[in-house]
């Protein structure tokens, strides 16, 4: 069944923006499709509606009946133009003047890591902390049941803890259910979900690095996301962290795009990602902030407002989920402190706590590290040619705003994780532990979005042009 939640997805995503290429419309598919089936179950527990293989069999059908019929009008066109078979040749035949050697040894090395770690996702069972004792546990239970909402586990005599404020009781829903989903289905284990949708984002970058670097580039980026250790070591775990990396950073580099050229397709897939990244963790509440913070500046800027609204629509599911828990007795408060205060000591050790995270190479390697040399580049690249008014920098002028928007993005990303973490009431654990063990989770959205920025930065971008042209295919041809 999770080919047919593949299918919903795809099809959502083309209808949506059909401008997208085809790799991003594979890559964030699975996590679409699972968002829309999710969200229906919900409110069908919710109606009383037992979630069981019929029913879930009837919802499947349902949506996907209704995504090919939005779909309907691209997908049969009224008028079919006739065939002319020479054209449709030489317009599908691929031009591989760019293909290098680094290219392929790049791309060897990223099958392969991949491979290791679906392999590892799929062979070994769930086996890490979280996912015992909330995720998978609570998708297992609630297939067994029919109910998410009315679980025999959120019975307050039978596990206590789970009535204290900030419980796994209190989760967004989206990856649990989806866990009860497969097991409906008879999975015998729900590590199908992480495993193809990490998958499917390495497509899904791939794609949206293609939109603005080279296929090297594009590669690299793929690959310093892999090396990541700690991103690495989690994506074969059962636990949301990596999953909501993937549609977190991706959501952000289309809002990026937008910012930079104003496509409405990209803005349109910014909302939905933001909306599948807020429906799967409730801090990604944070990177919605960052994008109706950037877009507002930019409708100030333009006098024209309408481009809030699909940001702020993607905070539906947030609204859809507090709503619900409320009414079903789920909720037990929050672990935030709502009012504002000042501890200057808890500030500094969080401040401390996130720096000491990003320069260490312990958990994100080269990641941050790298991005940081980049920076200076890029800073010394601006500033040089101003002062120089040089020709090349007339000419790539341009380039600079996707870089610059994307730095914006991560700096307001990173203070608003920060104000989370310095608004949590730690009374279950100090906040030294909680940023040594839990906050470098936090940090994998700003993973890909590091590479990318790396990348992306105007010296790069004509350092991986020129590498194709002189040790490309046509390259090594007109110097023969």
């Amino acid at each position: 069944m999770l080919v047919l939640v593949f299918i919903i997805g795809f099809l959502l995503l083309r209808s949506v923006a059909g401008r997208s290429s085809m790799l991003e419309r594979l890559g964030f598919a699975l996590p679409v499709g699972l968002a829309a089936v999710t969200l229906v179950m919900l409110l069908m527990d919710w109606a009383g509606i037992a979630l069981t293989r019929t029913s879930l069999t009837v919802l499947t059908l349902t949506l996907l009946a209704a995504a090919t019929a939005i779909n309907g009008r691209s997908l049969c066109p009224a008028k079919i133009k006739p065939l002319n078979l020479k054209s449709q040749i030489s317009n599908l035949k691929p031009s591989f003047g760019w293909f290098n050697l680094v290219w392929l040894l790049l791309l060897v090395g990223v099958v392969y890591l991949e491979y290791v770690n679906l392999a590892k996702c799929l062979t070994y069972p769930t086996y890490d902390r979280d996912s015992m004792a909330a995720f998978d546990t609570f998708g297992y239970v609630c297939a067994r049941e029919g109910t998410y909402l009315r679980m025999s586990l959120f019975e307050p005599d039978y596990i206590p803890s789970l009535q204290h404020a900030g419980s796994a009781m209190n989760y967004m829903p989206m990856v649990q259910l989806s866990y009860a989903y497969v097991y409906v289905f008879g999975a015998a284990t729900s590590k199908a979900v992480p495993a193809f949708i990490y998958l499917g984002f390495l497509f899904g970058l791939y794609g949206l690095c293609r939109r603005r670097l080279t296929h090297t580039a594009s590669m690299l980026v793929l690959m310093g996301v892999m090396l990541t250790p700690e991103m690495t070591s989690f994506a074969s775990h059962s636990m949301t962290n990596v999953m909501h990396a993937c549609i977190a950073s991706a959501a952000i580099i289309y809002l990026c795009l937008w910012l930079e050229r104003r496509k409405k397709h990209d803005l349109r897939l910014c909302a939905l990602l933001l909306a599948v990244n807020v429906w799967m963790r409730a801090e990604g509440i944070v990177f919605v902030g960052v994008a109706l913070l950037l877009i507002a500046i930019a409708a100030i800027r333009s006098r024209k407002f309408s481009c809030l609204l699909p940001p702020a629509l993607a905070l539906l599911p947030l609204v859809v989920w507090t709503v619900c828990s409320n009414v079903c007795g789920l909720s037990t408060g929050s672990a935030l402190i709502m009012h504002p205060f000042w501890d200057g000591e808890k500030m500094q050790t969080v401040l401390s706590g996130i720096w000491g995270l990003l320069g260490g190479g312990e958990f994100y390697g080269w990641t941050f590290n790298f991005a940081l040399i980049m920076l200076h580049v890029h800073i010394f690249y601006i500033i040089y040619g101003s002062v120089t008014k040089s020709q090349i920098y007339k000419v790539a002028k341009s380039q600079i705003t996707l870089s610059r928007y994307l730095l914006w993005a991560i700096m307001i990303g990173l203070a608003g994780y920060a104000l989370v973490l310095y608004h949590v009431d730690y009374l279950w654990d100090s906040v030294q532990n909680v940023l040594a063990f839990s906050a470098k989770r936090f940090l994998f959205c700003f993973v890909p979005m590091a590479w990318y920025f790396s990348l992306s930065i105007v010296p790069m971008r004509m350092l991986a042009a020129w590498f194709e042209r002189t040790c490309g295919i046509e390259g090594k041809k007109s110097k023969e």
